[in-house]
């Protein structure tokens, strides 16, 4: 009887060794940018309906992302966050700029051990006029799916603008 719980024992702590072993946590890395840059974004609706450019400065965050599995899957991601005030180059009129876009190539990549990827793409952008200035804004989402043998499975765009 000695002799079984010995080897209950020794199996029991050799599986929770193992189990624990397997349900290592990922691996992640994420890094934070901030930085100024210069935007210029056409505006349909503005100008009476003609358009014009809107220029300006924009304040950018970025956060990157990897974060690895135990699979030997790598995902992927960047958070952009665009906000600034231009002004139109034809009638001078003001507008408040904000741009939210989770993207790496895509919103988020996931190269899958396999050797399948996926990814997608949900960018927003809005324009704001400041007193009877127009405001435009634009929807962009992008999803694509590729198998393990290079095959297109899934190739979605769908892209929305409107103004008011």
């Amino acid at each position: 009887m000695k002799i079984h719980l010995t080897r209950f024992a020794l199996t029991l702590a050799a599986a929770a060794t193992l189990i624990l072993a397997a349900a290592a946590p990922a691996a992640a890395d994420t890094q934070s940018f901030r930085s100024q840059s210069n935007f210029s974004i056409f505006v349909p609706c503005a100008n009476g309906g003609s358009g014009e450019v809107v220029e300006g400065i924009a304040k950018e965050h970025a956060v990157i992302g990897m974060t690895t599995d135990d699979a030997g899957g790598a995902h992927f991601h960047l958070q952009v966050t665009l906000q600034g005030v231009g002004i139109g180059d034809v009638t001078g009129d003001t507008y408040q700029f904000h741009e939210d876009i989770p993207v790496f190539f895509f919103d988020r990549a996931n190269f899958n051990s396999g050797g399948s990827f996926n990814a997608s793409l949900d960018a927003n952008v809005a324009v704001i006029g400041m007193g009877s200035a127009p405001n435009f804004s634009m929807d962009a989402r992008f999803q694509v799916t590729v198998d393990a043998n290079g095959v297109t499975t899934m190739d979605k765009t769908f892209v929305s603008a409107s103004c008011n």
